[in-house]
């Protein structure tokens, strides 16, 4: 899993026919994710006379294609009996480090099929009688470079997996089994209810949102494309993808229709839903459309490792679309705030440890460092977590120190204008970099899936956080600062860069293996948090203590900002900051065109030829506004 990253585990209970009932929030990503798997246990196992379902069974998967994610997120789920009856199901999901790829951390940049994507297996059952099978045990351990950290996660996900088990029959004997079917439809029947009634309290209309990114796959550079048309008539929504790029070929950037369903959940558990429980019954209001051959609805034999940076991405699109609804619906307006800024960066690193034994893993600090974005009366959160677990934290780094040969130099410092600028700033993000320590050599990925074009827009005039980048510092001379000149040892991305020589190595966030040495440094980013509203109209009191933390530079202060201060006491000059504001308002006014009249001048321009192969057509049809299916199901 996430290298000691907690609660992030994903924990839930299903209904005897694999509908989410109610779940531990740990990573909102997979609370769906079982439906799939236990369906397809409950239809080709339950009366299959060589395989069945019997208490104490234990069932895996982690491909895809029978509901997963990607590869690196793993299964395991137990059938719950009372006697000889199927009363529900436990699952727990945890992300591994490592697959067996054709690079380390699970979900390799340069893949360009599925079978780049190293381990994949279909459900199974692993176990009988409460108790893991040695012989597969070993087959999965055979497949990934860290076979320690593999097993330990598949013990602790089926010792999970037993508890809930023992705790529902616990209830059942108290309550009877009558109760605790009862409430588990209750559950969803009643959040579906719910969910119907919020989306009738906001306004009817057609809500278009697009989102690009600027990456295919390892080396090949390009835009791809998200467009997403919400429409809401009603207590019924469709979110239809039609307008979306197309699948990339040789490309890990694919993924499938029930991944992205399952990160529009995101969205709804942690913001438009963020009240109820969390059940298959919140989808009950909504339809989706996935275009066939589309980047969200690829191929079987597609790879699509990093599908999860493309939903991640993706998913500020969804996000928008539906703040906007909000925005126009006078009940819901309080709640309105700025996307999460898609994906955050990791730095995957496998080889042989100081012990002499394999490892893979990461840092979790970096991508549990994203800012959130702002809201509609407020900052955003700073480092707030990452988009599919709010709720993570990250430990000690001693305890990564301990068991992996990295020693981090710095990640507890906020990035200078890393947020998204406006009245209300994103939140902010951590940089961070690690020095390879005690190892002759490793490997080094970096993973993520945008670059110079962030993702996470802002809301009604609030700026976009800056663009991410992995920086390799090799044959450095950071050895020889720390002997000699400990007061320039670095502890931010200026100090490093001003302070640290060496041979300095840039690449995209999502770029393939590269080898590093002792000695060398890796760098990195988090995201920090999409803007609210206006620049300009941020209290300039706030842009001073922004100053102050030296989470924004001078420039910016003045730039975007336009506060005019004294930079020795960071008093703000009312009188003068006021006139420079209304100047700036002023110059908009002279910079700006009638509609029509910029329409005529945008729409001429196109990307060059040779970054939009991966795009589709361009540039592309207006979406046609979709229709309801006469029939939709509550689960």
């Amino acid at each position: 899993m996430f290298i000691w990253l907690l609660k992030c585990c994903k924990s839930r209970v299903y209904t005897a026919n694999g509908d989410l009932a109610t779940a531990v929030t740990g990573t909102h990503l997979h609370l769906i994710n079982g439906v799939l798997a236990i369906k397809y246990a409950m239809r080709y196992f339950k009366d299959n006379p060589l395989v069945g379902i019997r208490p104490g069974d234990i069932f895996f998967t982690n491909d895809a294609t029978y509901g997963g994610m990607h590869n690196a997120d793993m299964i395991n789920y137990m059938p719950i009996f009372h006697g000889d009856e199927l009363v529900a199901w436990a699952a727990t999901a945890t992300h591994e480090i490592d697959t067996g790829a054709r690079e380390p951390g699970g979900h390799p940049p340069s893949a360009q099929s599925r079978y780049d994507e190293g381990m994949r297996i279909c459900p199974i059952k692993i176990g009988e009688n409460y108790t893991l099978r040695q012989d597969l045990v070993e087959m999965m351990e055979n497949f990934v470079r860290d076979p320690r950290q593999q097993t330990l996660d598949n013990k602790a996900r089926t010792a999970a997996c037993y508890i809930m088990e023992r705790r529902v029959r616990e209830v059942i004997e108290k309550k009877g089994v009558e109760l605790v079917i009862g409430v588990m439809r209750r559950t969803i029947e009643e959040t579906a209810e719910a969910a119907r009634k919020r989306i009738a309290s906001l306004n009817d209309g057609t809500y278009r949102e697009l989102t690009f990114v600027d990456f295919v796959s390892n080396d090949r550079y390009g835009l791809m494309k998200c467009a997403v048309n919400v429409h809401k008539v009603g207590d019924r929504v469709i979110v239809d993808f039609t307008g979306t790029g197309p699948r990339a070929l040789f490309a890990n950037f694919n993924t499938l229709p029930h991944c992205m369903v399952a990160q529009t959940a995101c969205y709804l558990y942690q913001f438009l839903f963020w009240d109820l429980k969390q059940s298959n019954g919140a989808f009950a209001p909504f339809e989706y459309i996935f275009p066939e051959g589309c980047i969200l609805n690829a191929d079987p034999d597609d790879a699509i490792g990093l599908g999860v940076a493309t939903i991640a991405n993706f998913s500020s699109t969804v996000h928008n679309a539906f703040e906007k609804m909000l925005m126009g619906s006078p009940e819901q307006r309080e709640y309105v705030l700025a996307t999460w800024p898609g994906t955050s960066h990791s730095m995957p690193i496998a080889g042989v440890n100081k012990y002499g034994l394999p490892y893979a893993g990461w840092d979790q600090g970096l991508p549990n460092g994203v800012g959130m974005g702002a809201k509609h009366d407020g900052d955003g959160n700073d480092v707030g977590g990452f988009i599919w677990c709010s709720v993570g934290e990250f430990i000690d780094s001693e305890l990564y120190e301990a068991q992996y040969p990295v020693v981090p130099i710095f990640r507890s410092r906020y990035w200078k204008d890393g947020h998204g600028f406006g009245k209300y700033r994103g939140g902010r993000a951590i940089g961070a970099a690690w020095v390879v320590h005690g190892v002759p050599m490793a490997y080094s990925v970096s993973l993520s899936g945008f670059c110079k074009f962030p993702v996470g827009r802002g809301l009604f005039g609030g700026y976009m956080p800056t663009p991410l980048v992995t920086v390799y510092l090799k044959k450095n001379n950071l050895k020889q600062i720390v002997q000699e000149a400990p007061e320039k040892i670095p502890y931010d991305a200026e100090s490093l860069f001003a302070n640290v020589e060496g041979e300095r190595i840039v690449k995209h966030t999502a770029s393939s293996m590269v080898v590093v040495e002792e000695g060398d440094i890796i760098f990195s980013l988090a995201q920090g948090g999409p803007g609210y509203g206006d620049a300009i109209e941020r209290d300039p009191k706030a842009v001073m203590k922004d100053l102050e933390d030296e989470c924004i530079s001078d420039w910016t202060a003045q730039q975007v900002y336009k506060v005019v201060y004294d930079a020795r006491t960071f008093t703000v000059d009312e009188a003068r900051t006021a006139e420079l504001r209304a100047a700036e308002l002023e110059d908009r006014k002279r910079r700006g065109k009638p509609f029509k009249e910029f329409v005529a001048e945008w729409s001429q321009q196109k990307p060059k030829d040779e970054i939009i192969p991966d795009y589709g057509p361009w540039p592309g049809k207006p979406m046609a506004v979709a229709k309801f299916r006469e029939t939709v199901a509550v689960s």
